[in-house]
């Protein structure tokens, strides 16, 4: 595990930074557990794909035993959860509220944007329909109301933000019930959710009337277009990983039989229920996929300028086991970053590469002892003012 909060663009002093914040972290106490050997093994031998139900396999074991099917209540002990709370008229823009009963108001806000085709409850396999609670979980033990998104997909190039946008407000409209503090929220997004997030900060014209609303955003595998900046990945834009491999979801289900005669879908019930029609690019899908652009439609759709000025904390996340990854973060991370740099070291996004960890697995093992993504995460939230 790199965690590498970098204020400088001196790349031949990255080792030395990786050292000293990793010794930095250890003398302030904070314990980085590691994917669990056999996990890693697993996580190996599935390759860098995207394969949403063979990880589920893996992590599922390390979950509570209910989950969203389960009928007990509560569902969670000690943890409040308001299931499908519409958040705008489309039927499908729903979020999932996690409060801890214990405790006063006021706390931390985490949004939660998910990737494939944005449902905010995993449904490529049984197993899989176990996350993305095990976020609104990890978020309550740490003091914070989570609020995970499901998204419909678009019409137009900036639908998806103005979806995300939707929610923040109503979020800040209504967290309050909920005991949280509508003036500190952090937004995180995956895969394709790195798209409708990416574009949202980017873009102010899509904001709602009190501005950005987030004080941190968490990027983890992924992009959304920052044109006339131009770095290699750009030719898979968008995609998994952001790496620009080919197919991320060749053999996904192989390793576990997830894929095999007669496998299903771990269908949920309820209005965030999707069909295997509803992924039509993969077991996973992609919510709002559109062709792509000419070179002049992306720099007038360019959300670059803003980046450069935004006061929006940010954190960039890539997976040793991303599909296109070498070994060191994702080149578009890593040419953002730098470009970011220039404008002085508070616009200097932290950049964390989870060692061992797989495009599914570092979300997956959110709330686990494997705390690869957890650990650094929780500890930049608490640095953000």
């Amino acid at each position: 595990m790199n965690f590498e909060p970098r204020n400088n663009q001196n790349r031949p002093q990255r080792a030395g930074c990786v050292a000293v914040c990793l010794m930095t972290m250890a003398a302030a106490g904070i314990a980085q557990a590691q994917v669990p050997p056999d996990i890693e093994a697993s996580l190996r031998k599935i390759g860098q794909i995207v394969d949403p139900a063979c990880t589920a396999k893996l992590y599922r074991p390390l979950m509570p035993q209910n989950d969203v099917n389960s009928n007990v209540t509560p569902l969670y002990p000690g943890i409040t959860v308001a299931r499908d709370v519409p958040f705008s008229t489309h039927p499908k823009d729903l979020v999932d509220i996690f409060t801890a009963d214990k405790g006063g108001g006021n706390r931390t806000v985490l949004l939660y944007i998910p990737g494939g085709g944005g449902n905010k409850t995993e449904q490529q396999a049984r197993e899989a329909n176990a996350f993305y609670d095990n976020i609104g979980r990890w978020a309550t033990k740490n003091g914070m109301v989570a609020v995970t998104m499901q998204r419909h997909p678009g019409q137009n190039w900036n639908d998806p933000a103005k979806d995300v946008s939707a929610m923040i407000q109503w979020v800040q409209a209504n967290i309050g019930q909920y005991k949280g503090n509508p003036d500190r929220m952090f937004i995180w997004a995956h895969s394709a959710g790195n798209g409708p997030l990416g574009t949202y900060i980017g873009r102010p014209e899509v904001w709602g009337a009190k501005g950005v609303g987030v004080k941190g955003a968490i990027f983890m595998s992924g992009q959304w277009n920052i044109a006339p900046l131009e770095v290699p990945a750009a030719a898979g834009r968008g995609g998994p990983g952001a790496g620009g491999a080919g197919n991320a979801f060749a053999g996904a289900g192989s390793t576990c039989g997830a894929d095999g005669p007669g496998a299903s879908f771990g269908i949920i019930a309820g209005p965030s229920a999707v069909s295997p029609a509803d992924a039509p690019a993969g077991r996973g899908g992609r919510a709002g996929a559109l062709p792509p652009v000419d070179a002049a439609t992306q720099l007038e759709r360019s959300t670059l300028p803003e980046f450069k000025k935004t006061k929006v904390k940010l954190l960039f996340g890539s997976a040793e086991l991303d599909p296109g990854i070498n070994g060191s973060m994702s080149a578009f991370y890593q040419t953002l970053h730098d470009e970011l740099c220039k404008e002085g070291a508070e616009h200097c996004p932290t950049m964390l590469f989870a060692k061992d960890e797989s495009h599914m697995s570092e979300v997956f093992s959110i709330d686990t002892d494997d705390m690869t993504v957890s650990g650094p995460v929780l500890a930049w939230m608490k640095k953000v003012k």
